[in-house]
């Protein structure tokens, strides 16, 4: 071969190489975190057109807006209709749950801000954030809420999630912080094994996390295992109670250490997860 051409061949080669070399590693994927500020906009507020959209339906039978509390079993995506499901609900309830039933005045505004000081400082440790609603102008359907598990909100797919987490507040005479406990008796499709065994298990964790900064007194887990997130999400569920809002001087922990309770969370997810 001609010296010039093999030189040439040599230095088209080692051009190659160098842009291989030098070509950017691939960021590894982030773990997913659904973060759901619980309630919303009231009912009363909302046009049929908005809760529509939102993923609520009209019942035409009871003439009014609301959700099936179950998807057929072993199914995702697919609400009963009131045949087909577990049918396990609260003592006194059915496979239909009006809308009106989640309406809360002041729980919603405090809610959307512990969801939000708790997104900052996940993504400050490299999580991937995803918030149901990011304003009190929002009421998503269960359904709706949900579908955050999986990529572009399609439930076609496999959830990518790692931990959802229902931020709410308590009420109705009491004090502290808790989580409500699942009990195991789960039919949807997509869910592990040990779906509620890991839903307990991240409630506890951030729980106890939340109690530590905040003063709040430590409550053992509520025990209502029928909520409509149960039986509709695809990935372990943490279900927060923080404070009474209600109770004099839990609203007032509420309102002044939202940072720290934020934080809290945050450190409580990041825990779990590392423990996986």
């Amino acid at each position: 071969m001609n010296k010039k051409i093999f030189l040439f061949a040599v230095c088209l080669l080692l051009a190659g190489c160098g842009d291989e070399m030098l070509s950017e590693t691939p960021e590894p994927e982030k773990t997913v975190i659904v973060l759901d500020a619980g309630h919303g906009i009231s009912s009363y507020e909302m046009t049929d057109t908005e809760k529509s959209e939102q993923g609520y339906e009209y019942n035409s039978e009871k003439k009014q807006w609301g959700e099936w509390r179950h998807y057929k079993n072993g199914t995702f995506g697919e609400d009963c209709h009131g045949e087909g499901c577990t049918r396990l609900a609260p003592e006194g309830s059915s496979c239909w749950y009006p809308m009106g039933y989640g309406d809360r005045n002041t729980e919603p505004e405090i809610n959307l801000k512990n969801a939000l000081t708790a997104k900052a400082y996940l993504e400050q440790m490299g999580y991937e954030v995803r918030m149901t609603r990011v304003t009190n102008g929002e009421n998503p359907s269960m359904n709706k809420r949900a579908s955050y598990c999986f990529p572009e909100n399609d439930i076609t797919k496999d959830p990518d999630a790692e931990l959802y987490v229902c931020i709410h507040s308590n009420a109705g005479g009491g004090k502290g912080t808790s989580y409500i406990e699942l009990s195991g008796e789960y039919a949807q499709a997509k869910i592990s094994d040990d779906y509620a065994v890991q839903s307990n298990r991240a409630g506890d964790i951030i729980n106890k996390s939340i109690a530590e900064v905040s003063g709040f007194q430590l409550n053992q887990p509520v025990k209502s295992p029928h909520l409509i997130l149960f039986n509709k999400l695809p990935v372990p569920i943490a279900y927060l109670e923080i404070g009474f809002y209600d109770d004099a001087e839990d609203i007032k922990i509420l309102e002044t250490l939202n940072d720290k309770i934020g934080k809290a969370i945050a450190d409580g997810v990041d825990e779990y997860i590392k423990s996986l």
